[in-house]
């Protein structure tokens, strides 16, 4: 019981700290401070979590990972690479529907937390011109942001995913939730989109050479991801590769200075306070016990893991809380390896269901505040799409178990 409360009383403190304009990242680590003191832990047990985080070379890559997703993202706005892309973009692409939904998915490949700010401005000059309501822009600017955070490797929740359970293959994991993708951005678009008026833009000009070098201004995003896939590469090493790439793009001399400025040691903080959470709840004998017993219920699993993803990244606001915590119990079960890639197939997308509809979601908080509304305006606007969204998991749940057995 005592466990429990920690959890709870823990995790309920951090919207409070949120309010209070204290960093994310800073709230999750106080939040693991606390769950560490509240459920008994030694000071021995503590520090032994901390020192198996800092020996893990896995778990300091992906400190490594995320430096550098910070930087490259900091830069490619410093340097208007974004800014290059959209203008090659919008001179190969004629539909303004099309744009609409395809400039705030690119800013999502930066990766960087509230990174909707970015694709903001866009979205609500061209929302404006097809006289979409404020609500539907900060809608469309937030839905489509989040698609590559179900396909890019180095987004935050396949680092953690990697971290913990390295068994876990990343890239089976990502065809598992290019399924919901597929449904998330069909639904987004007939919620969304569909009623913007279609207006086309002038001819297409010089296609070939504004597709080169919509490739070229792109390649920082996904050469890292190029190097994985055909020669293995480690990606705190593609990592540098994006980077270096934005120096050819723009060798200017103050690159080192830029590249100092542009680190985020928020997000090291987020991580570092998941992994310690992590780390926690493991040595949580009734905790892990009261989850395994609901885990390895077949009749009760499904609701276990949804319930306790949304619940963990819905009032966190932070994408990757529920694998941290979901995750490392799934380990312990009995199953089979097919089973294990179901259920954390399961646990990212219901998490990311808590995450992208939390009031404490960064990219949302960020796009009202650019466009002037407030945020509960947009809630009367997801209703449908989020239950269309669970309802379609449910039915995938129970397709992809007759498959994964």
């Amino acid at each position: 019981m005592r466990e429990f409360a920690a959890v709870i009383i823990s995790f309920s403190v951090i919207p409070i700290l949120i309010k209070r304009k204290m960093p994310i990242g800073i709230a999750i680590c106080i939040c693991a401070g606390s769950m560490a003191l509240l459920s008994g832990l030694t000071m021995g047990s503590i520090l032994g979590v901390i020192v198996d985080i800092f020996t893990d070379f896995n778990k300091l890559q992906q400190f490594i990972v995320i430096l550098e997703v910070g930087i490259l993202g900091r830069l490619l706005g410093r340097y208007k690479i974004i800014d290059r892309v959209i203008q090659y973009l919008t001179r190969i692409v004629r539909s303004n529907r099309i744009i609409l939904m395809f400039i705030p998915a690119l800013v999502g490949f930066l990766q960087v937390p509230g990174g909707a700010i970015i694709s903001a401005p866009f979205v609500d000059r061209l929302g404006g011109e097809a006289n979409i309501t404020k609500s539907k822009r900060a809608i469309i600017n937030v839905v489509f942001r989040h698609i590559s955070m179900h396909i890019m490797p180095y987004s935050i929740g396949f680092l953690l995913i990697a971290s913990i359970a390295p068994e876990i293959s990343i890239y089976k994991i990502i065809g598992l939730n290019s399924i919901f993708v597929v449904f998330y951005v069909i639904m987004s678009y007939f919620f969304y989109i569909q009623e913007v008026e279609l207006v086309k833009g002038p001819p297409q000009i010089d296609v070939l050479p504004n597709l080169i070098n919509l490739l070229k201004y792109t390649a920082p995003v996904y050469a890292s991801v190029l190097l994985n896939l055909i020669f293995g590469v480690p990606f705190y090493i593609g990592m540098l590769v994006n980077i270096l790439i934005v120096y050819l793009l723009n060798p200017s001399k103050k690159f080192g200075l830029d590249m100092l400025r542009s680190v985020n040691v928020n997000v090291l903080y987020s991580l570092f306070g998941v992994l310690i959470i992590q780390g926690i709840v493991r040595q949580m004998d009734s905790l892990t016990a009261f989850f395994s017993l609901v885990f390895s219920n077949p009749n009760t699993i499904l609701i276990g893991i949804a319930g306790a993803s949304l619940f963990f990244d819905f009032i966190t606001g932070y994408r990757a809380t529920s694998i941290g915590v979901v995750v490392p119990l799934l380990l312990t079960l009995p199953i089979s390896e097919n089973r294990l890639l179901l259920y954390t197939h399961m646990t990212f997308v219901w998490g990311f269901l808590g995450y992208f509809f939390s009031p404490l979601h960064l990219c949302q908080l960020f796009t009202c505040d650019f466009l002037g509304i407030a945020v509960h305006d947009l809630y009367k606007h997801y209703y449908k799409f989020f239950f269309s969204l669970v309802g379609f998991l449910v039915l995938t749940y129970f397709l992809l178990g007759i498959w994964l057995v």
